[in-house]
Parts: structure tokens; sequence; C-alpha cells
């Protein structure tokens, strides 16, 4: 396979033959203390590009408080565009592996790189949170169609009786959406990012992983969505450190379970 070297990548000029990895029951523990440790190691600019979606999503969180569609669509849309964010924290742990020293701009640079996959898929990651977003409204409207939403949203909806049933079917449709999202996009991205893939092929292979292991990439995506709810807890300031912790141990399972022939 031909290939042209250069310092953050190695530029492919065939598609890589990848093939999926069976792993070991302690992995996803293994990925997360990665994570952890290249966090640490990059710790300024992990900071800095993660506390950019802390404005983000503070500023969303703003604009959206007043409507109670929005508000439970917002913190699934963040798990849902996860893998999107965190390419710059791939692009980081990858020139960590390198022995290099990381810095800010790789996150401009691993958004540039394979460009037309990743906006293509950050397409289908956009379907996604389309649905995601009827299913939430129906859901709603569904449950409190005779309600008036005031100011105290909140406690209007907790105190109605229909409340339970409500919660129910909600988290189990935001469940089943955030599973796909999950399957097609927690390989892919950190492969895109890596190789000169298209969309199909890295989503197909992300499902290939997924199936592969399933016992640890169930634990995986629960240690995922803990520390993406652990950032949303404190007010979205938690995501200066989940969330890079989060991306650079995605980028260690990637490593993990996929190897190139």
């Amino acid at each position: 396979m031909a290939t042209i070297s250069s310092t953050d990548h190695t530029v492919i000029t065939e598609a890589p033959h990848l093939t999926v990895r069976k792993v070991d029951s302690e992995a996803s523990m293994r990925w997360l203390n990665a994570g952890i440790k290249d966090f640490k190691a990059s710790l300024d600019a992990s900071i800095t590009y993660g506390m950019v979606y802390v404005v983000l999503g503070l500023i969303l969180a703003w604009l959206s408080w007043a409507n109670p569609i929005f508000v439970t669509s917002l913190a699934t849309g963040f798990l849902i565009l996860g893998p999107i964010v965190a390419v710059g924290f791939y692009c980081m742990s990858r020139t960590l592996e390198q022995g290099n020293k990381p810095h800010f701009s790789q996150g401009i640079d691993g958004l540039r790189f394979n460009g037309v996959s990743l906006a293509s898929f950050a397409m289908v990651l956009g379907v996604l949170m389309g649905i995601w977003a009827v299913i939430s409204s129906v859901t709603v409207a569904m449950f409190f169609n005779n309600v008036t939403i005031a100011d105290n949203w909140l406690d209007t909806l907790i105190g109605h009786e229909q409340f339970v049933p409500f919660l129910f079917v909600w988290a189990l449709s935001g469940a089943a959406v955030a599973a796909v999202a999950f399957s097609i996009s927690v390989i892919s991205v950190p492969l895109i990012t890596d190789k000169r893939v298209d969309v199909i092929t890295a989503i197909i292979t992300s499902v290939k992983a997924v199936m592969a292991n399933p016992g640890v990439m169930l634990s995986w995506a629960f240690i995922l969505a803990t520390l993406m709810f652990l950032g949303f807890i404190f007010f979205f300031v938690g995501l200066a450190i989940t969330l890079p912790i989060a991306g650079h141990a995605s980028w260690h399972a990637y490593r993990d379970l996929i190897a190139e022939e």
C-alpha cells in the first residue's frame, strides 16, 4: 500500500484493509485509564479545546431553557454529536502516541483531514438528531397536550399525573436513538480522522466492532454516558474535563479494536 507520511497523518493513497479485533473484558477500563493519562499529558490543550464546547453548551442551554422540548433533547444531542466534537482529542492522542507534544490547533487539522467523509458523517448524525427532536416533540405533545407550559415548566411536568409514563417512553426512545448513534460512530469518527476511508466503510466497521464485542462495548457506552452526565450536572462546566477524557479514551478504543492489514 502506497503511503505519504506527514507530521500528523499518514495519508493512504488506496483504501486500507481493516479488521476488527475481539478484546478482553477489561478493555473499557483500560481505555478510560489511557484517556485520563492522555488528558494529563495534554492538559492545557485539552481543557482549552473542551472549554469551547462548555461555552457552546451554556449558550444552547440558556437559549432553550424556556422550552422543555429543547431542554430534554439537549443532553441526548450532545451524546449523539460527541464523536464529532471529540475529533481534536483523537488528534492529540495520536500525537502523544507518536511521541510528540499535542497542540490546540490539531482540532482544526483533524476537521480538515478527510473532510468529505467527516462532513458526510456529520450529516448522518444530524439526521439522527432531527429524528430525536421529532420524537421528543411528539412524546411531549402526546402526554401533555392539554398542559400550559409556563416559566415553572419543570415543576408543572414533574407534578403532572402523566410524568412517569412520559419519562419511561421518552427515556426508552432516547436510549434507542443513542444506541444507534453509538453503534455507528464509536469507531467510525476516530477511523475517519486517522485514515482516508469513506463514510460507509467507517460506519460498517464501527457496527462490526460493536457486534464483535457486545459486552465490552455496552460497558464502554455506559462509561461514556457517565462521563457526559458528570459534565452536565455541573452546569456543563464539568465537560471541560469529562469531554477530553472521553475523547482521548475513545481514540484508544479505536486503536485497540481496529487493525490494518
